[in-house]
């Protein structure tokens, strides 16, 4: 459902997603409808080297739900997971990684780095994927925030219980490494920062019993993506995808583990002499610059400037003077648990 941010328009959705045109469990049709069940404004699938359910004619409205499907690619030694969407197929699996991501932006593809900074080797049958060939130039942005690959980082073979019955105990925030390249990539511009739900609802075996980890539900009233669009969301869907998209690639967005509290009112802007901008957005330093935060409940309010954090208050609100040029995001945890996340606003000289 559509909501009025000020002079923006704010949809919600998940990103990163399987079916069983891959390693998922579910049709596409039965995960969307999972999707819808829960309030998702548009959906974006992924999966591993195939564009069947885009070549099947399944893009598209579903009642009020967009659904758009891209695919994941990997290098041949199956690193280098990269998220594409609109590109006119899928790649040549021998390509190295710089080349799909070349090839990528030259077709005008939206390409995100999936799970960049996966680390673990706890069990021996789910190693990590991570992302290592940084000579890659074209990339839209980076997974900053996983849920399964923070879920599979913890899992041990002591822990497996609890973790399979209560799977977002596990998520706590996005690694201090990620948050930290995404920073550095962004100094020199527009690199944007999703949370990605890496959803599969895998099933797992304990003893005689069969469970399914991660349901698609689970996952859908866990990490959400916020896009703020200039217009309403149009009722045609190749111009609603392309606004989507568009928002995406602008670094309109922000991210949110919902297991603690919706996000649809967290507000950012910087704001002088009459103009206002949000995430993504620019605006020239000038001696009444502001940056004004504002929390749907109380919570550690975090503002990092060019990678370093410069304040820290609880509140439900915050309004701060600018007084130097950079890159500005926002955080805000629960304890010690990631809740919202922004993407940076831009300061010039």
């Amino acid at each position: 459902m559509v909501r009025k941010v000020d002079r923006w328009y704010q949809y919600t959705g998940c990103v990163h997603i399987h079916t069983t045109e891959s390693d998922g469990t579910r049709p596409l049709e039965e995960v969307v409808a999972l999707g819808q069940e829960v309030g998702l404004d548009f959906m974006m699938f992924t999966d591993h080297m195939n564009l069947n359910n885009r070549d099947a004619g399944r893009e598209g409205f579903y009642g009020k739900t967009l659904v758009t499907i891209g695919y994941e690619h990997n290098d041949p030694d199956d690193r280098n997971h990269y998220l594409l969407f609109d590109s006119p197929a899928v790649y040549p699996k021998e390509m190295p990684a710089a080349e799909y991501v070349a090839a990528g932006a030259r077709d005008g593809a939206l390409g995100i780095l999936a799970h960049p900074d996966e680390v673990r080797d706890a069990l021996k049958n789910h190693p990590p994927y991570p992302w290592d060939d940084w000579s890659a130039v074209g990339f839209t942005g980076l997974e900053i925030w996983n849920q399964m690959s923070e879920w599979t980082e913890k899992l041990t073979r002591y822990n497996l219980l609890p973790m399979v019955f209560s799977p977002r105990k596990s998520i706590v925030a996005p690694t201090e490494r990620v948050l930290k390249k995404w920073d550095e990539l962004s100094l020199s511009g527009k690199c944007v920062g999703i949370a990605g739900v890496d959803a599969h609802a895998f099933a797992v075996k304990i003893w005689p019993f069969t469970f399914e980890i991660f349901p698609y539900k689970v996952h859908f009233k866990s990490l959400r993506c916020y896009v703020l669009l200039e217009e309403p969301m149009s009722d045609e869907f190749t111009v609603a995808r392309g606004q989507l998209y568009e928002a995406i690639r602008d670094c309109r967005l922000f991210f949110a583990n919902e297991r603690w509290g919706s996000a649809e009112k967290f507000r950012l802007f910087a704001e002088s002499e009459g103009m206002r901008v949000t995430c993504g957005g620019e605006l020239k330093l000038s001696d009444d610059l502001s940056l004004i935060v504002e929390l749907p409940a109380r919570a550690d309010i975090r503002i990092v400037h060019n990678g370093k954090r410069i304040i820290e208050t609880f509140s439900d609100c915050l309004q701060m003077k600018l007084t130097g040029p950079g890159i500005y995001r926002v955080e805000a945890f629960k304890g010690r648990r990631g809740w919202i996340f922004s993407n940076h606003i831009r300061v010039t000289n």
